[in-house]
């Protein structure tokens, strides 16, 4: 079996029927953020091996798939048949994140999803459930979390060196402009992106629910202040925690 710090590092070990070969990986969605992955694909390239791409739009798809010299796919089925993919990473617009995830369950592929989850709460859990029947696992990318001084004060609140705390906040001063919404017709949507909570501060919020958590009710004021779009620019949450 496979005990490489790939495979620790994304709890398979044990898991999946690796003896002897390199985990596969395949990357949906060429777009922005599906460098950062590739990237990291290849880094741990004794361990991990990328089998193909997957995009619906031809020519951002066929570039990826050149540069990487592996095969480019127009679908998840298609892929899955012809490349036997251990772990799909869907690298694509939040709003399709809950239905290819379930898709590539259902394939019997495990999935590392960009953050959100999903856009809309019955679907994260529905995402859940299927990964629970399926019997394969579902990771949401909260990279923070990793972070060495976050992991540091994660430690010392768990052994209390601050006794009780009263609060926690955190403000996040992330700025996308005008162009960086106009670039794909996808952001700054509902259906599809959600808004700065959803997006940016959600890094935050995971945050706090990991280091002070759980939650007991939230309250939020949001506005569309400075951008044309859908969704909201700007936002305050206030979160009552159960301790």
């Amino acid at each position: 079996m496979v005990t490489s710090i790939a495979t620790r590092s994304l709890g398979l070990t044990g898991f999946l029927p690796t003896e002897g070969r390199r985990l596969k990986f395949a990357v949906v969605g060429c777009g922005r953020i599906s460098k950062n992955h590739l990237n990291a694909i290849r880094q741990h390239a004794g361990d991990i091996e990328l089998v193909g791409v997957c995009d619906n739009r031809t020519d951002r798809l066929l570039k990826v798939a050149a540069e990487q010299e592996v095969e480019a796919f127009s679908s998840i089925a298609e892929m899955v048949a012809s490349t036997s993919v251990d772990v799909i990473v869907l690298a694509t617009p939040s709003g399709l994140h809950a239905r290819q995830a379930i898709e590539a369950a259902h394939f019997g592929c495990h999935v590392i999803t960009e953050k959100p989850m999903a856009t809309r709460w019955e679907d994260g859990r529905r995402m859940v459930e299927e990964f629970d029947r399926a019997g394969v696992r579902l990771f949401v990318v909260k990279q923070n979390r990793r972070n060495p001084t976050l992991q540091l004060l994660k430690r010392a609140v768990d052994k209390r060196r601050f006794g009780r705390i009263y609060m926690a906040e955190v403000n996040v001063f992330w700025t996308r402009p005008q162009e960086y919404y106009d670039a794909d017709a996808w952001r700054g949507t509902w259906e599809f992106d959600g808004g700065a909570l959803m997006n940016q501060a959600s890094h935050y919020v995971d945050l706090l629910d990991w280091i002070v958590g759980p939650v007991e009710s939230v309250q939020a004021y949001i506005g569309t202040l400075a951008r044309n779009i859908e969704v909201e620019d700007t936002g305050v949450v206030g979160i009552k925690w159960r301790s």
